[in-house]
């Protein structure tokens, strides 16, 4: 049975509309506050976080802020007055704050690659960045090459579990909507891009398959700001590599799609969001055979990534 009465409203989400503008438009928008969804089941969504201007006018925007101990992958955007900074790499240092310190200490250097996504010219920096204990983190960004810059800088709390769905725990065993229980496909999903095939199984179903999954968690029609990106289409170009292979389901944060209308006041959040306890709006999960997860992207994730997550559960 589904969870019915599980289901909340949340408010308009004001949009971050990066991909549309350009120079200082473009940054007043992507710079200004995305607030929290206000619902009672998700009461620990956030807004995205945001660090100070640099000297030399860049800013960063985390993507992946549902952290917790041991290794994560990171994502952030980085603007300027320019626009959305595309640097090949960029040098990320973790920082620990003990209590009392403001200085900090500095773990862990890496390189995070510009990812470029399939529309546009937008990306996501990532890299791979371990975090030892819980507390007060941040990280100094430096361009790399011609276009350097920085730092930049970002700061962050790191738990000591995430709240969704943390690597080597199990797939939780939703009974996420499919075809089956619909009679539109406007019910599954708020895209215009529907494939009956990302809707065959439930996500319990497919964890007892025997089979890896992929799942995507995402509202195609409502993804507005900086770091969110079109997760479903990626979804359908991976399962067209790999159909049979794996499993590829995408299961809406929004439950009742063919009712918003452009209106999120009459949105529900679907009780598998809800069950998966994600704390923002656009999620990928890579399963392994045995129904643990392997892999999780907060924010959007490129086919490249997707790929060599499934590839390694294959």
């Amino acid at each position: 049975m589904r969870l019915r009465n599980f289901f909340v409203a949340i408010p308009v989400l004001l949009a971050i509309a990066v991909a549309c503008s350009s120079g200082a438009e473009l940054v007043d928008e992507a710079l200004s506050d995305s607030p929290a969804v206000e619902a009672p089941l998700l009461a620990n969504e956030f807004a995205l976080i945001k660090g100070p201007v640099s000297p030399d006018g860049m800013q960063a925007i985390f993507g992946t802020s549902d952290l917790g101990v041991g290794a994560n992958r990171i994502g952030f955007v980085l603007t300027s007055s320019e626009g959305l900074q595309r640097a090949p790499a960029v040098s990320v240092s973790s920082r620990f704050f003990p209590d009392g310190d403001s200085e900090g200490e500095v773990k862990q250097t890496a390189l995070a690659v510009f990812r470029p996504w399939p529309y546009g010219t937008r990306g996501l920096y990532t890299t791979t960045l371990d975090f030892d204990v819980p507390g007060r983190w941040g990280l100094d960004i430096v361009v790399l090459g011609a276009a350097g810059g920085g730092p930049v800088e970002l700061s962050f709390d790191v738990r000591e579990s995430p709240l969704a769905p943390a690597v080597g725990t199990a797939a939780i065993l939703s009974d996420s909507k499919t075809v089956a229980d619909v009679l539109s496909s406007s019910e599954l999903t708020t895209g215009s891009m529907y494939d009956e095939d990302l809707y065959q199984l439930t996500i319990a179903d497919a964890v007892a398959n025997g089979l890896p999954s992929v799942i995507v968690m995402a509202s195609p029609a409502f993804c507005t700001n900086a770091v969110c990106g079109p997760q479903v289409e990626t979804l359908q170009e991976l399962k067209d590599l790999y159909k049979g292979r794996a499993n590829f389901i995408h299961v809406d944060i929004y439950d009742n799609p063919n009712e918003i209308q452009g209106d999120l006041d009459r949105a529900i959040i679907s009780p598998t969001a809800i069950e998966w306890n994600l704390p923002s709006t656009e999620w990928s999960f890579v399963i392994d055979s045995a129904g643990v997860v392997s892999a999780r992207f907060e924010s959007f994730a490129t086919i490249d990534e997707l790929e060599e997550a499934l590839k390694r559960v294959l």
